[in-house]
């Protein structure tokens, strides 16, 4: 049975594990800019800067389209293309 958390933040209610977690604030306005909801958002750290970080949550499904349009955007520039 899944387990449901609602957002203290953007009050929304969603599974956790049907979500991705993002913290490139560059794919994040790529994501928002296609619709995709932000489901949740929180303060953390990065394990390996040890730098403050927030920490966005997307419905895999839902946020799906958005992630191929960004690994073939990001290929390209890799790429030079």
């Amino acid at each position: 049975m899944k387990q449901y958390a609602v957002s203290t933040t953007t009050g929304k209610e969603y599974c956790p594990t049907d979500c991705v977690r993002l913290l490139n604030m560059k794919q994040i306005l790529f994501y928002m800019k296609l619709g995709v909801e932000i489901k949740d958002f929180y303060p953390s750290v990065d394990y390996k800067t040890g730098e403050p970080v927030l920490v966005f949550l997307v419905d895999k499904r839902d946020s799906q389209a958005a992630y191929l349009q960004w690994m073939s955007n990001y290929t390209k520039v890799r790429n030079n293309e």
